[in-house]
């Protein structure tokens, strides 16, 4: 690890989305809680309670749909400019903390999904028929 960064509570990195909360229209932002450099590698990291991989809230779903969104383009945008740097953008719950962190100290985070990924991911594309987030 070349470096961290704990983000503050609001507006450090602030990422827009929306969702539906009943019948009314919400929008807000949220900012991811760690940035973690390693190689040419950032690594955006969300932290959530195990209870989400069950049962993810409609919020959150948006959340990661709207940050992979914003990750897929930043990447791209990274790619076409020719910068080697490159996101990666995960959310972890405390049973993923030490699988992401060994990988992490081993090099091979890249492309690391923990559980909570594998859950919302799917969600998120499936319901809102757009493979953004996959991308």
């Amino acid at each position: 690890m070349d470096s961290w960064l704990k983000s503050a509570p609001q507006r450090y990195y602030a990422i827009e989305y929306a969702w539906k909360k009943g019948e009314h229209p919400k929008r807000g932002e949220f900012s991811p809680d760690f940035f973690i450099k390693k190689g040419d590698m950032i690594y955006v990291v969300e932290i959530k309670d195990d209870s989400e991989i069950a049962d993810p809230s409609p919020e959150n779903l948006k959340k990661f749909e709207y940050a992979q969104a914003h990750f897929a383009r930043l990447n791209q945008w990274l790619r076409n400019t020719g910068l080697p740097t490159q996101y990666q953008h995960n959310w972890l719950s405390p049973k993923s903390y030490n699988p992401f962190f060994q990988m992490l100290r081993e090099d091979k985070a890249r492309g690391f999904r923990s559980e909570l990924d594998v859950v919302l991911q799917p969600v998120a594309v499936s319901t809102h028929g757009d493979e953004r987030a996959s991308k």
